[in-house]
């Protein structure tokens, strides 16, 4: 492997995107850790900002990690304080994930680094390049999705009703 990073113009596209999504979530690994946060435990954050009480399985799914990932996860945030889990009490097979007011008074905190992040992607291009950019990246994120959809059913044991719908 070459010791000298490439420069930009350089990489192909697939190479360039990679290094700009790695590079973003070095920035977002870095802010969140100012805040007592990993970056995945952001994410988990933000799913019970929008739905406390989800249930393990289903974070798993939407923030793209294993049943096992999530658990190891889960395992390590209520031991710091970030949430609880409980058995739903319809279906003992369901652990249903809580937030603690620790986590309910970092919301404000979290959800202002994702502004910031997002501030600073969109200083570096104008408007119309912002939307250009945007329609591209949905239209690659598309195609990949439709692809990847079969992958992700082995790797995580499910499929999304959209996927679903992508795949038949």
């Amino acid at each position: 492997m070459d010791s000298h990073p490439r420069k930009p113009e350089e990489m192909t596209l697939g190479q360039l995107l990679a290094e700009v999504a790695r590079l973003t979530g070095d920035r977002l690994r870095i802010q969140m850790k100012r805040i007592g946060l990993h970056r995945a435990q952001a994410f988990a954050l933000f799913c019970l900002w929008h739905r406390d009480g989800l249930a393990q399985n289903e974070m798993a799914r939407r923030i793209h990690v294993t049943p096992a990932a999530v658990t190891t996860m889960l395992q390590r945030m209520e031991r710091d304080g970030w949430v609880e889990r409980r058995t739903d009490p319809d279906d003992q097979r369901i652990s249903r994930v809580y937030m603690t007011e620790k986590a309910r008074a970092l919301r404000r905190q979290a959800t202002s680094i994702f502004v910031e992040l997002d501030a600073e992607v969109a200083e570096a291009l104008s408007p119309d390049e912002q939307s250009t950019l945007r329609e591209l990246l949905m239209k690659v994120h598309a195609e990949f999705r439709q692809h990847m959809a079969p992958l992700h059913q082995h790797r995580f044991g499910w499929l999304s009703p959209t996927d679903r719908e992508e795949i038949s």
